[in-house]
């Protein structure tokens, strides 16, 4: 999973009409028909960001200063918010004119910021927005893997995978992006987590290891990533590099960490050197589903491969 396949622009879900795109994976862009609107300074669009993390929820002047200032706001925070509220919905209403003289081309329906008592509310139209299309996509994938249709969740996982361009709102500074940054790199991970358990459980073993390399590069310190990569490589035909990379993680963690590996990834190694056979066919994927599964996976891998050989 290189870094061209990541940046592909994914699936094209033109329909016909003029439409606002917005991207919150990488830089936050606004285009409409491949032309970008103007989103104003950067605290213009880190307002822009937060509200599109929360499509149709009402968002108080407390919150958005809190968001976008964090504990020292400024003493005019209100009268800024009021400003990049202005700014947004003329960056809005800059939309192509309805009359394009091109048949079956419509008018979309802009996005807006309303104000109700309890404060703002950003509704997004017909504007394609990427984060959204992610959650939907994942979700779609997950619920295809809970029912057993593999082949479909690996198509929609890829979907949403593509769509992630970059870190969210790329270097626009705020309190509240710096959290959600957080929290959708680990949600990332989990999504391409389950996607490689797919991968192996599908019997193609050689396309998850590109897949979990590069997950690995990121989180380095996963054990669950060290021990689907080693099952892949051992299926793929590349045991010395399989125990190459045990050796490598269990030097990280016992010279960084202190610790050694989990009795999980200890086994997969004996069981590696012994060459089991049982491997070529130990199911990844938990039985009740990709809910089931754990951060670490220490205790469930185990778990799946005693039941899995006891066969």
């Amino acid at each position: 999973m290189s870094s061209v396949l990541l940046r592909h622009t994914g699936p094209d879900r033109d329909s016909g009409k003029p439409r606002l795109h917005l991207t919150l994976f990488g830089p936050l862009q606004g285009l409409v028909d491949g032309t970008p609107l103007e989103l104003g300074p950067p605290k213009q669009q880190a307002l822009l960001a937060v509200l599109l993390l929360r499509p149709g929820l009402t968002s108080g002047p407390e919150l958005l200063t809190g968001a976008l200032w964090g504990d020292e706001p400024p003493a005019y925070a209100k009268n800024l918010l009021q400003k990049y509220v202005s700014g947004l919905r003329a960056a809005f209403t800059a939309f192509p004119a309805a009359d394009t003289g091109e048949p079956g081309r419509v008018t979309p329906e802009m996005p807006s910021i309303v104000w109700t008592s309890g404060g703002y509310r950003l509704l997004t139209g017909d504007a394609f927005v990427d984060l959204q299309e992610y959650e939907r996509l994942a979700a779609a994938g997950t619920a295809s893997a809970l029912t057993g249709n593999l082949h479909e969740a690996a198509r929609y996982l890829d979907d949403a995978r593509i769509l992630v361009t970059g870190p969210l709102a790329e270097g626009i500074e705020a309190p509240a992006l710096a959290r959600e940054r957080v929290y959708r790199d680990e949600r990332f991970l989990a999504d391409m987590e389950l996607r490689t358990e797919i991968e192996l459980d599908l019997g193609r073993h050689r396309n998850a290891v590109p897949y979990l390399y590069f997950l690995l590069h990121r989180h380095p310190l996963s054990e669950r990533l060290v021990w689907l990569l080693m099952l892949a490589l051992f299926r793929a035909e590349r045991g010395a590099e399989a125990l190459r990379l045990y050796r490598d993680y269990r030097h990280r963690t016992t010279t960084e960490l202190g610790t050694e590996p989990g009795r999980a990834l200890q086994d997969l190694q004996r069981r590696v050197l012994d060459q089991d056979p049982c491997l070529m066919t130990l199911r990844t994927l938990s039985p009740s589903g990709p809910a089931q599964r754990t951060t670490k996976g220490r205790g469930r891998n185990r778990a799946s491969a005693e039941s899995e050989c006891s066969r």
